[in-house]
């Protein structure tokens, strides 16, 4: 959807660090690990490392 009726060229998604699951999911649904960016949403009360993820559309 997001490539064919939508348009986008990107579609990005992050992780928590240690969310291995959510990191597979990703992984097996096309995904490519950019890596990890520091701090990067605040969760809890805290600023917390995410792993950064993209798709991109090759069309």
């Amino acid at each position: 959807m997001a490539f064919e009726e939508l348009g986008l060229h990107r579609v990005q998604a992050g992780t928590l660090v240690r969310n291995e699951r959510s990191q597979r999911v990703l992984l097996k649904n096309g995904f490519t690990r950019i890596g990890v960016a520091p701090e990067y949403l605040r969760i809890a009360g805290r600023w917390q490392d995410h792993v950064l993820f993209q798709r991109i559309c090759r069309e």
